[in-house]
């Protein structure tokens, strides 16, 4: 009986031990053997903007990114008489609104974004299409996510306005309200801290008045390539650091007492659906066709503008 039991537990252990074998061999055949494609990095950046400058970030298909926008007074300013003084007048610029802008931003699909907004500095609606045709994927052999960005904005100022402090001996034209902004932007995100990014671009304006550089003679230009350059950095879960600045490539740039190269920098606060940025900049404008060609503060002396932006997605 005993021979019996020991037999019929060394048959069940065998019977076991062959069913393993069999499913492993089952498991084997139906394993995809096919290697696994890259996957795509997301996130690059957490917004459409970091302070002034446009990330690669499409709104997702079918959803609404609605943007408030404010750029203040300089909070300091050294060619003031008594600047000490007027920076308490002015309760730190906050009473000087140098720009306000409302946008909407709407996914057509997950990398094709259009929008519109109106921006009252210059009195400028515009109109907007991003297309980001290329994503970086996690083991780098896509290295960048790249994007297209353009820009159609359109002044309704008065016409006296536009015209002001120049001989006008020729007629009006509807066109000259118009100006255009067209970038490429280069993204990289480089571990899962820091972001950086590079964006040529070109500034066109239908009309300019005639300006000019008094350091070398240079005169303004309709047209203009400016490059930027733009970084993120993760201090925390819910907060980064972001920073960036762009480079005006026209000689009438170089040196010009009267305009600037615009530098932002501050810290990008995530709460749930809202995503805050805060920073400060000598730019005045809110949009790229009014701060890269009109940037007229400067960082040394002072006339710094505290911004915010805060962006809140609908699901549509």
């Amino acid at each position: 009986m005993i021979f019996k039991e020991r037999n019929f537990l060394a048959f069940c252990f065998f019977i076991a031990g062959f069913a393993g074998i069999a499913q492993d061999d089952l498991l084997g055949m139906v394993e995809d053997k096919t290697p696994q494609k890259p996957q795509k990095v997301f996130a690059t950046f957490k917004t459409y903007r970091l302070g002034n400058a446009l990330t690669t970030e499409p709104v997702k298909k079918k959803h609404l990114d609605f943007r408030i926008s404010h750029r203040f007074g300089n909070i300091y300013d050294a060619n003031n008489p008594n600047a000490i003084n007027e920076t308490f007048q002015s309760y730190l610029g906050f009473d000087n609104a140098s720009d306000i802008r409302n946008s909407f931003d709407y996914g057509l699909t997950d990398n094709i974004t259009i929008g519109i907004g109106r921006s009252r500095m210059n009195k400028l609606v515009d109109g907007s299409v991003k297309w980001r045709f290329l994503q970086q994927t996690t083991d780098f052999s896509i290295p960048v996510s790249m994007a297209l960005f353009a820009d159609v904005g359109y002044t309704h100022a008065h016409t006296s306005d536009i015209y002001s402090g120049i001989v006008k001996d020729f007629p009006t034209n509807e066109a000259h309200r118009v100006n255009y902004f067209t970038e490429l932007i280069i993204a990289s995100k480089i571990n899962d801290w820091l972001s950086l990014e590079l964006l040529p671009a070109y500034v066109y304006r239908n009309f300019i008045k005639e300006n000019i550089n008094t350091s070398n003679k240079a005169t303004d230009e309709n047209g203009f390539l400016s490059i930027g350059f733009g970084g993120r950095i993760k201090l925390t879960k819910r907060c980064s650091f972001i920073g960036d600045y762009y480079y005006n490539t026209s000689k009438f740039y170089n040196n010009n007492s009267d305009f600037k190269n615009p530098l932002s920098l501050g810290f990008e606060l995530e709460t749930g659906g809202h995503v805050f940025s805060l920073f400060f900049t000598n730019a005045a404008g809110l949009i790229d066709n009014n701060f890269i060609p009109y940037t007229r503060d400067s960082w040394g002396k002072g006339q710094v503008k505290f911004g915010f932006s805060i962006s809140r997605v609908f699901a549509l």
